[in-house]
């Protein structure tokens, strides 16, 4: 009896070992040649396109850095940590070569876009180093390139790739303030002001059109607990206090975002970022911010006291 119990429990402990590896491996680790990586690319939840061949087409500016980083158009990893492979793809676009990360999330797929484009950067190059993203980039600057390549660390955090912060550290956020400009154009203007109780109030200026409705005036809510605790472990792993006071987009006609932080014993940083891409750190709390006017994309009710 005890021969046959020992049989079954092999079994069964083999069944689950096989299934266990099959849950563990997904359509990326089958992914070989630029064929094959362009037939996944090509499947309907993939969100961004970029155009793969076996070697990466970089501009002449661009090229004799390429050559000399020995890139390869895709290379894989678990980024996001979950145990599933995911890719980084280099590939052709309209604006020249972009890179976009997909991940398996185990019942789908996300695509991040990596590279930020021509209008904010000349040349761009990523490559996997463990579970991180390695990415250079010559940006453009308000008075020109300054051909300086810009070497960052990307961490998949907070459901977007961001710079790495080996040692956030945790300020005690008292008041956030953060405000848009109009531009030219139909921007929206508007203005979020969340206090540590969680009170979040929104002041809203022209083109604030949400869901077929038209919101302007002044209205009330408050964050769940969550969504306070979120934004505020993002605005530390920034490193908010260490960031610069201004940041510029090359281009013009764009918005202006207006960060003020009080933290601790009553600081205040101050940060000007016209275009809104200053880091990507950065720009997570703003699209946080710009989320929260959306009933389809937040639980926040605001109360209008307008009436």
């Amino acid at each position: 009896m005890l021969p046959k119990f020992s049989f079954i429990l092999f079994f069964f402990c083999l069944v689950g070992l096989h299934s266990q590896s099959l849950k563990r491996s997904n359509a990326i680790d089958s992914l070989q040649t630029a064929e094959d990586v362009q037939q996944f690319i090509g499947r309907k939840e993939i969100s961004h396109f970029v155009s793969v061949t076996d070697r990466i087409k970089y501009g002449s500016d661009c090229s004799h850095i390429a050559d000399s980083l020995k890139l390869t158009p895709w290379e894989k990893g678990d980024f996001d940590g979950n145990g599933l492979t995911d890719i980084i793809i280099t590939g052709n676009t309209r604006e020249g070569p972009g890179t976009i990360c997909i991940l398996d999330k185990g019942n789908g797929f996300e695509t991040k876009k990596i590279s930020k484009g021509d209008l904010y950067e000349i040349c761009a190059f990523a490559n996997v180093k463990g579970d991180k993203i390695e990415y250079k980039s010559i940006k453009l600057h308000k008075y020109g390139p300054d051909n300086q390549i810009e070497t960052t660390l990307l961490v998949y955090k907070f459901g977007e790739f961001i710079e790495e912060n080996i040692q956030p550290k945790r300020h005690h956020i008292l008041e956030i303030e953060f405000e848009a400009t109009g531009c030219y154009g139909r921007c929206p203007s508007f203005t979020f002001k969340i206090v540590s109780n969680r009170n979040i109030e929104w002041n809203a200026g022209q083109y604030n059109n949400i869901g077929f409705r038209d919101y302007s005036g002044v209205y009330k809510s408050r964050l769940s607990e969550n969504q306070f605790k979120e934004l505020i472990e993002v605005l530390n792993y920034t490193d908010f206090e260490n960031l610069n006071e201004e940041y510029d987009v090359a281009y013009t006609d764009s918005t202006t975002g207006y960060l003020k932080i009080t933290y601790d014993d009553m600081k205040v940083k101050t940060i000007r970022d016209y275009g809104m891409m200053g880091t990507r750190g950065l720009q997570k709390p703003i699209v946080q911010s710009k989320k929260l006017r959306d009933p389809d994309e937040t639980i926040v009710f605001f109360i209008n006291l307008n009436v």
